[in-house]
């Protein structure tokens, strides 16, 4: 009795509306930078990075622990050209303590609703240090996440920093249980050009949903 029905696109084929997505990478590679821009150009309906039209402008819920708000997140999507009417956050001066499955967020999901919720970065949003460490825990955190992206009709992007075992396959180079990036519909991962330090390389390395997506390079 299941009708099927089509996966949305946010921006084909990395991040799908209704599902987890992740993007990780080492700290400074420019992840952050990365989805910075794309927010901007979800807000005012612009272009993905590979130069596909958006459609109309969406809404954004941006929750990042790691910059400032005034000094280094709104002058970021300014200098974009964000429609910044068009992109929230929950005030943790405020509102602190917030965790990944909070209900206070789920609230700002239903009241604002956004087509993009970005949580960045994933570890500064667990209850404590070992939550993504287990198997059941970090597993009930992302099932309840995937169900509100559902619910809710938007995409979820979870940044993530890599763990420190070089030469390990991507997938299991994120921090916490293999649990994480298993429920992840898409995995993407930002890595530094070899010969070049100033150029991102951003690759698809799980897609449960399509064909893998190609490379897509920027420069900060």
């Amino acid at each position: 009795e299941v009708k099927t029905t089509p996966v949305k696109w946010l921006w084909y084929p990395f991040i799908a509306v209704g599902k987890i997505s992740l993007l990780q990478g080492d700290p400074g590679d420019g992840k952050s930078t990365m989805m910075l821009r794309l927010i901007a150009e979800i807000s005012k309906g612009g272009n993905t990075p590979d130069g596909k039209p958006l459609g109309r402008p969406q809404r954004v819920l941006y929750q990042c622990s790691e910059d400032g708000v005034a000094d280094t997140i709104k002058p970021r999507l300014v200098a974009s050209g964000a429609d910044c009417n068009n992109i929230a956050f929950i005030n943790e001066e405020v509102y602190g303590g917030l965790t990944l499955d909070d209900e206070r967020l789920r609230q700002a999901i239903i009241e604002f609703k956004p087509r993009l919720v970005v949580i960045d970065p994933i570890q500064a949003y667990i209850g404590s240090d070992s939550d993504l460490q287990i198997a059941g825990r970090a597993r009930k955190l992302m099932s309840r996440l995937g169900m509100w992206a559902s619910t809710y009709d938007c995409a979820i992007v979870l940044i993530g920093h890599l763990n420190k075992k070089e030469g390990t396959k991507g997938l299991y180079r994120s921090l916490g249980s293999i649990d994480v990036v298993a429920t992840a519909r898409s995995v993407m991962q930002v890595e530094r050009h070899i010969d070049n330090p100033d150029v991102r390389i951003v690759r698809q390395i799980k897609n449960s949903l399509g064909p893998s997506g190609g490379e897509i390079w920027f420069e900060i």
